[in-house]
């Protein structure tokens, strides 16, 4: 079998058919689409387990809840697939010659594709990869860098396909308990990917709605970003690959938790300050314009009142963008 679609299902009934038809559609034949109910309290599951039955390359598992991560980590384990993709299940996939346009790539540990974002009343495009620079550049690490530098680096683990065995051979699963688990998971695979392949394919539909993962932020997010930080500061001291643009992508997020900062209930403000007090050395890093100038902000007024005007800021951005559901 070629490829293997992981579709973790939990709360999405409104959005399971539009993403399943979706596969259901594509031209490509030779897949599995594997959904895993974690346990979702509504009838997602008994939908999973209909629409399982209109194909018979489907099939559902059913598990007690594990969040996002763990049933991401049961699709992959139950996988036969050279390659896998994972697809969240309020999301789809919008060309339907996609899958077989990528898999000419064959041969790729990563084939990563673009994402258009749905919004309410409008759609956006990414920014194209510059294939050619790209393809000029003499190992993974170099493309990682550059990735990293230029912002255009995809944590989401939506966005490629992955060859199977890679995965574990090098037992790279999604970490437990964490809301960013895409980004641990992400570094974890490009320290092994030797090949990987770009398209400017448009292909996943990345749909934004109220009360999504990515639409939230609690106290969660900055407890995930204390893990991710402690970690990976620890294996950028002893060499690990792609080190030095790990530091720049860890300040970049540091940045955004001083952004989202507002958000937060004030209980939750209490240790999400001190989780960012103890991750200030990152700051160091800070490579882009925004890092640099939020850098020099926290070392003039400080921590607390850097954050607050970060939060005005964001504000007034979302106030006046049109990325507002």
């Amino acid at each position: 079998m070629k490829l293997s679609v992981v579709i973790p299902v939990y709360k999405v009934e409104p959005y399971l058919e539009r993403c399943v038809k979706s596969v259901y559609r594509q031209t490509f034949r030779d897949m599995e689409i594997i959904m895993v109910d974690d346990g979702s309290p509504d009838d997602s599951g008994k939908l999973a387990d209909r629409l399982a039955a209109q194909d018979s390359r489907a099939r559902v598992i059913h598990q007690e809840n594990q969040g996002l991560s763990g049933a991401r980590n049961t699709g992959l384990r139950v996988a036969q697939g050279d390659y896998v993709v994972f697809l969240d299940s309020d999301d789809e996939w919008i060309i339907e010659d996609g899958i077989e346009t990528l898999l000419r790539n064959d041969g790729a540990d990563l084939i990563i594709f673009k994402a258009v974002h749905i919004w309410k009343d409008h759609q956006e495009r990414t920014s194209d990869f510059d294939i050619d620079y790209i393809n000029s550049l003499p190992n993974t690490q170099d493309v990682f860098s550059h990735l990293v530098r230029s912002r255009q680096f995809q944590v989401s683990a939506c966005k490629l396909l992955v060859r199977r065995q890679l995965l574990i051979d090098n037992n790279i699963f999604f970490p437990l308990g964490y809301i960013n688990e895409d980004i641990d998971w992400s570094f974890r695979l490009w320290q092994k990917a030797t090949k990987v392949v770009f398209t400017n394919l448009d292909f996943y539909g990345n749909h934004h709605r109220p009360g999504s993962i990515t639409q939230t932020t609690d106290i969660r997010s900055y407890q995930s970003y204390d893990k991710i930080f402690s970690y990976w500061k620890e294996a950028c001291q002893h060499n690990c690959v792609n080190a030095g643009a790990i530091q720049i992508y860890l300040a970049n997020l540091w940045v955004s938790g001083g952004y989202f900062y507002y958000q937060l209930s004030s209980s939750q403000k209490k240790e999400a300050l001190k989780i960012l007090k103890k991750h200030k050395d990152l700051l160091k890093y800070a490579y882009s314009p925004i890092a640099k100038g939020v850098k020099t902000l926290v070392k003039i007024i400080g921590i607390r009142m850097g954050v607050v005007i970060l939060g005005i800021y964001k504000r007034v951005r979302l106030r006046t963008s049109k990325n507002v559901v």
